[in-house]
């Protein structure tokens, strides 16, 4: 055994250094270098050699077995990931396996500010060429995978509305419209409990879907966010005395765009998320809040204010009476 054990390993170590060499050799795709990044798609349940094959027809590897080799010898057959990728023409096998085993899909950077509608959020996923805004519309009309979310008013256009967390996501390229969505409503579910939202609103006996509610009215009111829970107390005062909330920015959601002034023929138009027309919050939220809003409603500023009006710098004047506020109006924007 001692004199055929030397042997062996003189073999094995043969073997050893040829496979290396051999991958190193064939696995190299520098003749195929251009510099520029190719997108491909792995698709779930696509096996090595499909991997291989799609690589070799977008030039990017230069024999199929040579990749399907590199990716055996490291073990790492099972583990090649679905998903979208940026891969380098001239990248070696090996180089690409890792990329592929690891995971290290291609991903695009989106922000959802604060305040935006899900028509807005639409839109901007469009303009910044990552799917559809119909398709994100259609999505969010009724979607609730949450129960908080759910809701039997008819007059709710998009159950979604309000849910969508303000936040700046990691997005994969190709992910579809739903996904999307999903990912933003999960988000605004963590961040919730995060902050142990439910159970303060549970105190006070207030339900998610009011407390976002009237969160997304204070989010769309204020400019600044120390005006937050005093514009919530104003608010919040109105309903307990039975007072409509009266706010233009629901008209601008009715309108589907940012009036800057809003005339009293606006406040007039029939339709239930009319704050002028119908007591009450409305059927849905107008907007996706931002955590200090929705943390305004719960610990809003107790005072005997019952008006505000926008100041030109986006402060706002507080009156307690109407005779007040009509005078704030007219020392702002002059008689009326």
């Amino acid at each position: 055994m001692r004199k055929v054990l030397p042997f062996f390993l003189g073999i094995f170590l043969v073997v050893v250094v040829g496979a290396y060499w051999v991958l190193n050799y064939t696995g190299s795709n520098k003749d195929l270098a251009t510099g520029s990044p190719y997108l491909i798609t792995v698709e779930p349940g696509m096996t090595t050699a499909d991997i291989a094959n799609l690589l070799h027809k977008q030039k990017l590897v230069k024999t199929p077995e040579a990749f399907r080799l590199e990716a055996k010898f490291r073990g790492l057959e099972r583990d090649l990931q679905a998903g979208r990728y940026e891969i380098t023409a001239g990248m070696s096998n090996s180089e690409i396996v890792e990329v592929l085993s690891k995971g290290q899909v291609q991903r695009v950077k989106f922000t959802v500010p604060e305040g935006f509608t899900v028509v807005k959020t639409a839109k901007k996923i469009e303009a910044e060429g990552l799917g559809s805004a119909e398709k994100f519309i259609e999505a969010a009309r009724n979607y609730t995978p949450y129960p908080y979310m759910e809701t039997s008013d008819p007059n709710v256009i998009y159950k979604a509305e309000g849910f969508i967390f303000p936040s700046t996501y990691m997005f994969d390229i190709g992910m579809n419209e739903k996904d999307m969505l999903a990912m933003m409503v999960k988000e605004f579910n963590t961040q919730m409990n995060k902050e142990n939202i439910p159970e303060e609103a549970e105190k006070q006996k207030m339900s998610i879907r009011d407390l976002v509610n009237m969160a997304a009215l204070v989010e769309m009111e204020a400019v600044f966010k120390e005006e937050q829970p005093r514009i919530a107390g104003v608010f919040l005062r109105r309903l307990e005395i039975y007072m409509p909330i009266q706010s233009d920015t629901t008209i601008q959601y009715i309108l589907g765009t940012q009036k800057e002034e809003i005339t009293i023929a606006d406040t007039r138009i029939q339709n239930p998320y009319n704050t002028y027309q119908n007591p009450g919050l409305p059927p849905g939220p107008i907007s996706s809040p931002g955590m200090s809003a929705i943390k305004a409603v719960l610990n809003p500023e107790k005072t005997e204010y019952l008006y505000f009006v926008a100041e030109k710098d986006g402060h706002h004047r507080f009156t307690k009476t109407y005779a007040e506020h009509l005078k704030a109006i007219e020392d702002i924007h002059g008689p009326q």
